[in-house]
């Protein structure tokens, strides 16, 4: 038997049974119905090999005949101008049981922030939606890869410790992610672009004093494989500890 055929019905037995220790009716569905194949989607790679684009999976009850269901991509700031539904509609062929939604940019490929994970909120508004299972959420970004371990020498901490790098070239711009640089749990993205560093402002560690995020940002050069940075630590509103030179030295 076909594997999603069989999940299919397996999913739809699910939903319409009835819990035999008098718990009551979990879901009766008053016929065929549509669903996203999951609700919490959190890892596509954006790429030239799907065109940056991100295919979000629909499956449906009944494979008899087509189908067809109404898509709607809800807006934010990351993704308003940027992305958008190829179609606000998708078909199911007759006898299929998945279909695919398509998001695909409406900008070139360079101007996506590889800094970002794109979030995407989905809702199926046709009358054949889910009652339960009518909304995803999808998120996409660029896969760095892993270069090793860097020394970093840090002015301002007054210390030097190793640090793991990730990698990533997009068109001329080569960035790095230096995982937990300063603090646990947050990494620090460098820009490398014809050997200029630009360090954009974001948050680099957490103060205790001031129970609150740190800011960093900054610029530099890159030779060989040592970049040499200058580097700002600021807590937004309140003010600045100054700025600091900070050496990575790559492997």
């Amino acid at each position: 038997m076909n594997k999603i055929y069989l999940l299919l019905m397996l999913f739809a037995l699910a939903l319409a049974s009835c819990d035999q220790d008098n718990i009551g009716t979990i879901y009766e569905p008053d016929g065929p119905y549509v669903s996203f194949a999951t609700s919490v989607v959190p890892d596509n790679v954006l790429s030239a090999d799907n065109n940056f684009s991100v295919n979000c999976v629909l499956v449906r009850s009944d494979l008899k005949g087509s189908a067809t269901a109404n898509i709607e991509l809800e807006m934010n700031a990351d993704i308003d101008g940027v992305f958008a539904l190829e179609n606000n509609s998708v078909t199911f062929e007759d006898g299929k049981g998945t279909a695919y939604v398509k998001i695909v940019p409406l900008v070139s490929p360079d101007q996506l922030d590889p800094t970002k994970a794109y979030v995407f909120n989905l809702t199926i508004t046709s009358d054949n939606a889910s009652e339960l299972f009518n909304t995803a959420t999808y998120k996409a970004g660029f896969k760095f890869d892993y270069v090793g371990t860097a020394n970093f020498n840090s002015e301002f901490f007054e210390d030097i410790w190793d640090v793991e790098v990730y990698k990533l070239v997009v068109g001329s711009k080569t960035l790095y992610k230096l995982k937990e640089l300063y603090d646990v749990g947050i990494d620090v993205t460098v820009i490398v672009e014809n050997n200029i560093i630009t360090i954009e402002e974001q948050v680099g560690w957490y103060s205790n004093t001031y129970e609150s995020d740190v800011h960093v940002l900054g610029s530099g050069t890159m030779s060989g494989k040592v970049l040499t940075m200058t580097i700002e630590h600021l807590i937004p509103d309140l003010g600045s500890y100054g700025e600091y030179n900070e050496v990575l030295t790559l492997p």
